[in-house]
């Protein structure tokens, strides 16, 4: 997946304005990769949140679904606003890479959508939707959690995985990563699915 091209862009954006925040990122995720100590200011934590959105984007052009976890709408405000919305959420956490037969695993992603339909007081219905994608690269954990419809703030309760995860958008102050460690697959499944779990903290 390192080397996995997906053609479905053009050559112009694939080699501008997609192709910046790969060059932006790369100072502080490289660090994050290995597992090092790495301070994040502002417009890091920026950096890294466009570039968690826009490869959240294009896994799922790489990896179909039958219905979209993210919808399409997101590509467009992305090349509009070079920045995720401000409904979304992105985090950045800290695991031990798994390992497997073959040895340490290298990377995964995970997209867990959520969807139900609601009515408002005078009876008409809407929907509304959650998903979550989570891309790990080494030591490195990025989380997206985007939900609509657009215009509403949502609370999505993760305050559970406060101890293992720091908020990257919206942007705040200079912090230092890592936080606490994710350190088995248990951990990590609850972490990838926070919508259906919300009401079960981490395992200690």
């Amino acid at each position: 997946m390192f080397t996995a091209q997906a053609k479905a862009v053009c050559e112009p954006c694939n080699s501008g304005w997609m192709s910046a925040p790969e060059g932006r990122v790369k100072p502080y995720l490289l660090p994050m990769i290995k597992g090092e100590i790495v301070e994040l200011p502002p417009e890091a934590q920026e950096s890294l949140a466009v570039w968690t959105l826009k490869n959240a984007l294009m896994c799922q052009v790489m990896l179909p679904q039958e219905r979209p976890s993210l919808p399409a709408e997101l590509f467009t405000d992305l090349y509009r606003d070079r920045q995720p919305a401000e409904e979304m959420k992105v985090f950045c956490g800290y695991m031990m890479p798994p390992q497997h037969f073959n040895g340490p695993s290298p990377l995964e992603n995970r997209s867990t959508p959520s969807e139900t339909r609601r009515r408002t007081p005078d009876g008409r219905e809407y929907g509304l939707w959650a998903t979550v994608v989570t891309i790990r690269i080494g030591y490195a954990v990025l989380q997206l959690v985007s939900a609509g419809p657009k215009g509403p703030r949502y609370e999505l309760g993760l305050e559970y995985f406060s101890l293992y995860v720091e908020p990257l958008w919206p942007a705040r102050e200079t912090f230092s990563w890592p936080p606490r460690a994710l350190k088995e697959i248990k951990e990590f499944n609850i972490f990838t699915d926070p919508l259906s779990r919300v009401k079960r903290p981490v395992p200690e």
